[in-house]
Protein backbone atom coordinates (compact mmCIF):
# COMPACT_ATOMS: atom_id res chain seq x y z
CA UNK A 1 0.00 0.00 0.00
CA UNK A 2 1.27 3.65 -1.05
CA UNK A 3 1.76 6.39 1.30
CA UNK A 4 1.07 10.08 0.22
CA UNK A 5 5.05 10.32 0.27
CA UNK A 6 5.38 8.03 -2.38
CA UNK A 7 3.07 9.97 -4.83
CA UNK A 8 4.50 13.28 -3.62
CA UNK A 9 7.85 11.81 -4.53
CA UNK A 10 6.42 10.60 -8.28
CA UNK A 11 4.46 13.28 -8.45
CA UNK A 12 8.22 15.28 -9.45
CA UNK A 13 9.02 12.21 -12.63
CA UNK A 14 5.66 12.91 -14.15
CA UNK A 15 6.20 14.66 -17.98
CA UNK A 16 2.69 14.99 -19.57
CA UNK A 17 -0.45 15.34 -17.38
CA UNK A 18 -2.01 12.23 -18.63
CA UNK A 19 0.96 10.49 -16.33
CA UNK A 20 -0.59 12.26 -13.47
CA UNK A 21 -4.28 11.67 -14.62
CA UNK A 22 -3.59 7.77 -14.78
CA UNK A 23 -1.46 7.37 -11.61
CA UNK A 24 -4.23 8.66 -9.44
CA UNK A 25 -6.95 5.91 -10.88
CA UNK A 26 -4.38 2.96 -11.39
CA UNK A 27 -4.57 1.41 -8.16
CA UNK A 28 -8.69 1.88 -8.40
CA UNK A 29 -8.69 0.40 -12.04
CA UNK A 30 -6.53 -2.46 -11.80
CA UNK A 31 -6.16 -2.98 -7.87
CA UNK A 32 -9.97 -2.45 -6.75
CA UNK A 33 -8.75 -0.03 -4.19
CA UNK A 34 -11.87 1.92 -2.81
CA UNK A 35 -11.64 5.75 -4.10
CA UNK A 36 -11.67 7.23 -0.34
CA UNK A 37 -8.74 5.66 0.30
CA UNK A 38 -6.99 6.49 -3.17
CA UNK A 39 -7.66 10.00 -2.63
CA UNK A 40 -6.40 9.90 0.88
CA UNK A 41 -2.37 8.72 -0.61
CA UNK A 42 -3.28 11.15 -3.59
CA UNK A 43 -4.90 14.41 -2.27
CA UNK A 44 -7.13 14.24 -4.91
CA UNK A 45 -10.80 15.03 -4.26
CA UNK A 46 -13.04 11.40 -4.47
CA UNK A 47 -15.13 13.38 -7.28
CA UNK A 48 -12.52 13.67 -9.58
CA UNK A 49 -10.99 10.54 -8.71
CA UNK A 50 -14.60 9.04 -9.83
CA UNK A 51 -14.70 11.07 -12.86
CA UNK A 52 -11.20 10.30 -14.34
CA UNK A 53 -12.07 6.70 -13.10
CA UNK A 54 -15.03 6.75 -15.45
CA UNK A 55 -13.66 8.67 -18.69
CA UNK A 56 -10.64 5.93 -18.64
CA UNK A 57 -13.01 3.21 -18.29
CA UNK A 58 -15.31 4.47 -21.57
CA UNK A 59 -12.49 6.04 -23.90
CA UNK A 60 -8.89 4.33 -22.43
CA UNK A 61 -6.02 6.80 -21.92
CA UNK A 62 -7.09 9.47 -24.85
CA UNK A 63 -9.75 10.50 -22.58
CA UNK A 64 -7.96 11.70 -19.58
CA UNK A 65 -6.44 14.22 -21.91
CA UNK A 66 -8.00 18.16 -20.96
CA UNK A 67 -10.46 18.83 -22.80
CA UNK A 68 -10.55 22.34 -21.95
CA UNK A 69 -8.05 23.81 -24.04
CA UNK A 70 -10.32 22.45 -27.20
CA UNK A 71 -13.78 24.59 -25.04
CA UNK A 72 -11.96 27.17 -23.86
CA UNK A 73 -13.78 30.77 -24.36
CA UNK A 74 -17.08 31.87 -25.92
CA UNK A 75 -17.40 31.68 -29.91
CA UNK A 76 -16.38 34.60 -31.61
CA UNK A 77 -19.06 36.94 -31.84
CA UNK A 78 -20.03 38.18 -35.68
CA UNK A 79 -21.60 41.47 -35.28
CA UNK A 80 -23.91 42.72 -38.71
CA UNK A 81 -21.98 45.06 -41.35
CA UNK A 82 -23.70 48.01 -40.24
CA UNK A 83 -22.47 47.52 -36.44
CA UNK A 84 -19.30 46.37 -37.39
CA UNK A 85 -18.77 49.36 -39.15
CA UNK A 86 -19.62 51.93 -36.51
CA UNK A 87 -17.75 50.20 -34.04
CA UNK A 88 -14.78 50.53 -35.86
CA UNK A 89 -15.75 54.11 -36.91
CA UNK A 90 -15.90 55.23 -32.65
CA UNK A 91 -12.54 53.58 -32.55
CA UNK A 92 -11.14 55.09 -35.10
CA UNK A 93 -12.64 58.85 -34.55
CA UNK A 94 -11.76 58.90 -30.61
CA UNK A 95 -9.30 55.34 -29.57
CA UNK A 96 -9.98 56.58 -26.00
CA UNK A 97 -13.47 55.74 -25.97
CA UNK A 98 -14.96 53.12 -23.40
CA UNK A 99 -16.33 49.94 -24.30
CA UNK A 100 -19.62 50.31 -22.71
CA UNK A 101 -20.18 53.90 -24.55
CA UNK A 102 -19.48 52.01 -27.86
CA UNK A 103 -22.43 49.50 -26.44
CA UNK A 104 -24.83 52.32 -25.32
CA UNK A 105 -24.22 54.09 -29.02
CA UNK A 106 -24.93 51.44 -30.73
CA UNK A 107 -27.98 50.59 -29.24
CA UNK A 108 -28.99 54.09 -29.41
CA UNK A 109 -28.47 54.61 -32.77
CA UNK A 110 -29.25 50.74 -34.61
CA UNK A 111 -31.56 49.54 -31.31
CA UNK A 112 -28.88 46.73 -32.04
CA UNK A 113 -27.65 45.36 -27.65
CA UNK A 114 -24.39 43.88 -26.71
CA UNK A 115 -21.84 44.30 -23.90
CA UNK A 116 -18.35 45.74 -22.98
CA UNK A 117 -16.83 42.69 -23.30
CA UNK A 118 -18.21 41.39 -26.72
CA UNK A 119 -16.92 44.80 -28.44
CA UNK A 120 -13.88 44.72 -26.51
CA UNK A 121 -12.83 40.71 -27.77
CA UNK A 122 -14.51 42.48 -31.27
CA UNK A 123 -11.71 45.30 -31.69
CA UNK A 124 -9.15 42.75 -30.20
CA UNK A 125 -9.69 40.52 -33.33
CA UNK A 126 -10.13 43.64 -35.56
CA UNK A 127 -7.32 45.91 -34.77
CA UNK A 128 -6.95 49.49 -35.88
CA UNK A 129 -2.61 49.63 -36.41
CA UNK A 130 -2.61 53.23 -38.10
CA UNK A 131 -4.71 56.08 -37.22
CA UNK A 132 -5.40 57.54 -40.14
CA UNK A 133 -6.23 61.44 -39.91
CA UNK A 134 -10.25 61.63 -40.45
CA UNK A 135 -12.38 64.21 -42.15
CA UNK A 136 -13.87 65.58 -38.69
CA UNK A 137 -14.78 68.95 -37.81
CA UNK A 138 -13.49 70.12 -34.00
CA UNK A 139 -15.90 72.44 -32.44
CA UNK A 140 -13.93 75.66 -32.67
CA UNK A 141 -13.65 74.98 -36.71
CA UNK A 142 -17.59 75.32 -37.42
CA UNK A 143 -18.36 78.63 -38.73
CA UNK A 144 -21.74 78.74 -37.11
CA UNK A 145 -22.07 78.37 -33.04
CA UNK A 146 -25.43 76.76 -33.27
CA UNK A 147 -24.07 74.30 -35.44
CA UNK A 148 -21.47 73.53 -33.13
CA UNK A 149 -23.37 73.45 -29.83
CA UNK A 150 -25.96 70.69 -31.91
CA UNK A 151 -23.09 68.43 -32.73
CA UNK A 152 -22.10 68.49 -28.87
CA UNK A 153 -25.80 67.80 -27.75
CA UNK A 154 -26.53 65.22 -30.48
CA UNK A 155 -23.43 63.00 -29.70
CA UNK A 156 -24.72 63.17 -25.71
CA UNK A 157 -28.04 61.73 -27.02
CA UNK A 158 -26.12 59.29 -29.54
CA UNK A 159 -24.79 58.20 -25.64
CA UNK A 160 -21.09 59.70 -25.86
CA UNK A 161 -19.73 60.58 -22.50
CA UNK A 162 -18.99 64.31 -21.84
CA UNK A 163 -15.20 63.53 -21.06
CA UNK A 164 -15.39 61.83 -24.51
CA UNK A 165 -17.00 64.40 -26.10
CA UNK A 166 -14.55 67.00 -25.27
CA UNK A 167 -11.59 64.96 -25.54
CA UNK A 168 -13.11 64.65 -29.56
CA UNK A 169 -14.28 68.11 -29.75
CA UNK A 170 -11.61 69.68 -28.57
CA UNK A 171 -13.60 71.34 -25.68
CA UNK A 172 -13.11 71.56 -21.76
CA UNK A 173 -15.83 69.56 -19.64
CA UNK A 174 -16.67 72.09 -17.59
CA UNK A 175 -17.68 73.64 -21.74
CA UNK A 176 -19.65 70.76 -22.42
CA UNK A 177 -21.61 70.51 -19.02
CA UNK A 178 -22.74 74.12 -19.85
CA UNK A 179 -24.00 73.20 -23.39
CA UNK A 180 -25.74 70.20 -22.45
CA UNK A 181 -27.49 72.15 -19.22
CA UNK A 182 -28.15 74.33 -21.08
CA UNK A 183 -29.87 72.43 -23.38
CA UNK A 184 -32.33 70.76 -21.41
CA UNK A 185 -32.97 73.74 -19.44
CA UNK A 186 -34.01 75.69 -22.59
CA UNK A 187 -34.31 73.50 -25.28
CA UNK A 188 -33.03 74.42 -28.66
CA UNK A 189 -32.94 78.40 -28.10
CA UNK A 190 -30.41 77.43 -25.41
CA UNK A 191 -28.48 76.26 -28.54
CA UNK A 192 -28.00 80.27 -29.74
CA UNK A 193 -25.13 81.71 -29.60
CA UNK A 194 -25.01 83.61 -25.86
CA UNK A 195 -21.78 85.96 -26.37
CA UNK A 196 -21.78 88.77 -24.82
CA UNK A 197 -18.41 89.85 -26.39
CA UNK A 198 -19.15 93.70 -27.67
CA UNK A 199 -18.29 94.39 -31.95
CA UNK A 200 -15.78 96.12 -31.46
CA UNK A 201 -13.75 93.67 -29.40
CA UNK A 202 -10.15 93.52 -30.61
CA UNK A 203 -10.42 90.27 -31.53
CA UNK A 204 -12.99 91.07 -34.30
CA UNK A 205 -11.19 93.97 -35.25
CA UNK A 206 -8.15 92.22 -36.25
CA UNK A 207 -9.09 91.45 -39.60
CA UNK A 208 -6.97 90.14 -42.51
CA UNK A 209 -7.85 93.82 -44.39
CA UNK A 210 -7.04 95.55 -41.66
CA UNK A 211 -3.77 93.99 -41.33
CA UNK A 212 -2.74 94.72 -44.23
CA UNK A 213 -3.23 97.97 -43.69
CA UNK A 214 -1.21 98.25 -40.56
CA UNK A 215 1.28 96.24 -42.25
CA UNK A 216 1.16 98.98 -45.01
CA UNK A 217 2.04 101.80 -42.69
CA UNK A 218 4.36 99.79 -41.05
CA UNK A 219 6.38 99.29 -43.77
CA UNK A 220 6.44 102.68 -45.17
CA UNK A 221 7.30 103.90 -42.04
CA UNK A 222 9.47 101.02 -40.11
CA UNK A 223 10.65 103.57 -37.03
CA UNK A 224 7.20 104.36 -36.11
CA UNK A 225 5.57 103.40 -32.94
CA UNK A 226 1.94 102.35 -32.07
CA UNK A 227 1.53 106.02 -31.53
CA UNK A 228 2.36 107.45 -34.55
CA UNK A 229 0.79 104.50 -36.92
CA UNK A 230 -2.26 105.09 -35.68
CA UNK A 231 -2.19 108.81 -36.01
CA UNK A 232 -1.52 107.91 -39.72
CA UNK A 233 -4.38 105.52 -40.18
CA UNK A 234 -6.61 107.80 -38.70
CA UNK A 235 -5.42 110.24 -41.09
CA UNK A 236 -6.24 107.38 -44.28
CA UNK A 237 -9.72 106.97 -42.13
CA UNK A 238 -10.91 110.07 -42.12
CA UNK A 239 -9.82 110.27 -45.89
CA UNK A 240 -12.09 107.04 -46.27
CA UNK A 241 -15.14 108.17 -44.19
CA UNK A 242 -13.99 105.21 -42.02
CA UNK A 243 -13.39 107.32 -38.72
CA UNK A 244 -15.59 105.70 -36.40
CA UNK A 245 -13.88 102.27 -37.41
CA UNK A 246 -10.57 103.29 -36.12
CA UNK A 247 -9.49 100.63 -33.24
CA UNK A 248 -7.68 101.55 -30.38
CA UNK A 249 -3.84 102.38 -29.86
CA UNK A 250 -3.19 99.28 -27.87
CA UNK A 251 -5.54 97.01 -30.72
CA UNK A 252 -3.23 98.54 -33.16
CA UNK A 253 -0.22 97.31 -31.21
CA UNK A 254 -1.66 94.03 -31.11
CA UNK A 255 -1.58 93.93 -34.60
CA UNK A 256 1.74 95.24 -35.30
CA UNK A 257 3.03 92.74 -33.35
CA UNK A 258 1.12 90.04 -35.37
CA UNK A 259 2.27 90.97 -38.31
CA UNK A 260 5.98 91.12 -37.51
CA UNK A 261 5.49 87.46 -36.09
CA UNK A 262 4.01 86.56 -39.47
CA UNK A 263 4.35 88.40 -41.90
CA UNK A 264 7.20 89.83 -41.97
CA UNK A 265 7.09 93.44 -40.96
CA UNK A 266 9.96 95.57 -39.99
CA UNK A 267 10.73 94.96 -36.07
CA UNK A 268 11.02 97.54 -33.34
CA UNK A 269 12.96 100.49 -34.26
CA UNK A 270 16.70 100.22 -32.28
CA UNK A 271 19.30 103.05 -32.61
CA UNK A 272 22.54 102.55 -34.48
CA UNK A 273 24.40 104.73 -31.86
CA UNK A 274 26.57 102.47 -29.94
CA UNK A 275 25.69 102.71 -25.54
CA UNK A 276 28.18 104.43 -23.43
CA UNK A 277 29.20 102.04 -20.25
CA UNK A 278 29.62 105.04 -18.26
CA UNK A 279 25.75 105.49 -18.83
CA UNK A 280 25.26 102.52 -17.04
CA UNK A 281 27.48 103.02 -14.26
CA UNK A 282 26.17 103.71 -10.64
CA UNK A 283 26.00 106.77 -10.01
CA UNK A 284 26.50 108.95 -6.54
CA UNK A 285 23.44 111.52 -5.45
CA UNK A 286 23.91 114.59 -6.91
CA UNK A 287 23.85 116.19 -3.24
CA UNK A 288 25.56 115.72 0.13
CA UNK A 289 22.72 116.40 2.67
CA UNK A 290 24.57 116.90 5.96
CA UNK A 291 21.63 115.31 7.68
CA UNK A 292 21.44 112.01 8.02
CA UNK A 293 18.51 109.77 7.29
CA UNK A 294 17.12 107.37 9.55
CA UNK A 295 15.32 103.98 7.78
CA UNK A 296 14.55 102.15 10.48
CA UNK A 297 13.67 102.97 14.00
CA UNK A 298 16.60 102.21 15.75
CA UNK A 299 19.69 104.67 15.93
CA UNK A 300 21.99 102.00 14.31
CA UNK A 301 19.67 102.02 10.97
CA UNK A 302 20.52 105.65 9.87
CA UNK A 303 21.76 105.65 6.48
CA UNK A 304 23.49 108.15 4.67
CA UNK A 305 21.77 109.21 1.41
CA UNK A 306 25.54 109.62 -0.03
CA UNK A 307 26.91 107.48 -1.68
CA UNK A 308 23.65 105.06 -2.87
CA UNK A 309 26.26 102.72 -4.24
CA UNK A 310 28.21 102.21 -1.03
CA UNK A 311 26.43 100.29 1.47
CA UNK A 312 23.93 96.75 0.92
CA UNK A 313 21.22 99.17 2.03
CA UNK A 314 19.86 101.55 -0.09
CA UNK A 315 17.48 104.47 0.48
CA UNK A 316 13.57 104.73 -0.13
CA UNK A 317 12.54 107.48 -2.77
CA UNK A 318 10.95 108.76 0.32
CA UNK A 319 14.22 109.40 2.07
CA UNK A 320 16.00 110.57 -0.81
CA UNK A 321 13.26 113.51 -1.13
CA UNK A 322 13.25 114.46 2.18
CA UNK A 323 16.97 114.60 2.39
CA UNK A 324 16.77 116.95 -0.84
CA UNK A 325 14.58 119.68 0.56
CA UNK A 326 16.45 119.69 3.91
CA UNK A 327 19.56 120.38 1.52
CA UNK A 328 17.84 122.87 0.09
CA UNK A 329 16.09 124.58 2.96
CA UNK A 330 19.56 124.57 5.00
CA UNK A 331 21.21 126.30 2.06
CA UNK A 332 18.72 128.75 1.93
CA UNK A 333 19.33 129.43 5.61
CA UNK A 334 23.02 130.00 4.38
Amino acid sequence: MSTPDDFAQLKLHFIDPIQHHYEVIRSVVLLGETIATRSQQTGVAPAQISDKARRFVAGGMFALADGRAEHAGRPAHDFPEPIAATILYLKQLYPPIHFREIVRIVERKHGYTTNHSTVKRFLERHPIPIQLPLNWTTFHQFDDAYRACWTVVRMWAEGWSKKSIAGCMGLSRKHVHMIVAAFQRDGFAGLEDQRTRPPDHPANQLTLPFLKEVLDVQRDYPRAGRFRVRGLLEKRFEEQGRIGELPSERTIGRAMAKNRQFHDAPGPWASDTPSDPRDKAVKSCPISPPIATSIGSSTSDTLPVSPISGPTRFASSKAIRANYWRAWLHRIRI
